[in-house]
């Protein structure tokens, strides 16, 4: 809501500066549920691609992703972009599938067409209606 209301110009910047407030709750949390010497163990026990991860996550997820929604949603209506965010984990399960070998179960099918049939109703909706009151 803030970035609709202030429409920053660099998304970028505004992702990453506000990202910084996440940290002191989630550091918070991570001491409280999991305690320091888990949390030491942990980063000492990181190799590689543990790290790799976490640069994805941090910059090819998060910051691409964010800026990339904040310039969707001050180039066009939030209504027009919003239900695009449904299709996250459509995509994540597809890519899971694709690249790391998931099973499809019958209930992620499920999940995926019901979906894509809210997604199909929602955006098709308006066009249906206007069809049915000529």
């Amino acid at each position: 809501m803030v970035a609709r209301q202030a429409a920053p110009q660099n998304m970028l910047a505004y992702v990453v500066w506000s990202s910084i407030f996440a940290v002191p709750p989630l550091l918070l949390f991570a001491l409280l549920l999991e305690g320091p010497q888990a949390m030491i163990a942990g980063i000492e026990a990181a190799d590689g691609a543990t790290w790799a991860a976490v640069l994805w996550q941090s910059v090819g997820n998060t910051m691409f992703g964010y800026a990339a929604w904040g310039w969707l949603l001050n180039r066009h209506p939030a209504g027009v972009v919003a239900p695009m965010a449904l299709m996250v984990p459509v995509f994540g399960m597809g890519a899971s599938a694709l690249l790391l070998g998931e099973p499809l179960q019958s209930w992620k099918l499920i999940a995926f067409a019901l979906v894509m049939a809210g997604l199909s109703v929602g955006m098709l909706w308006p066009r249906i209606r206007q069809g049915m009151g000529k």
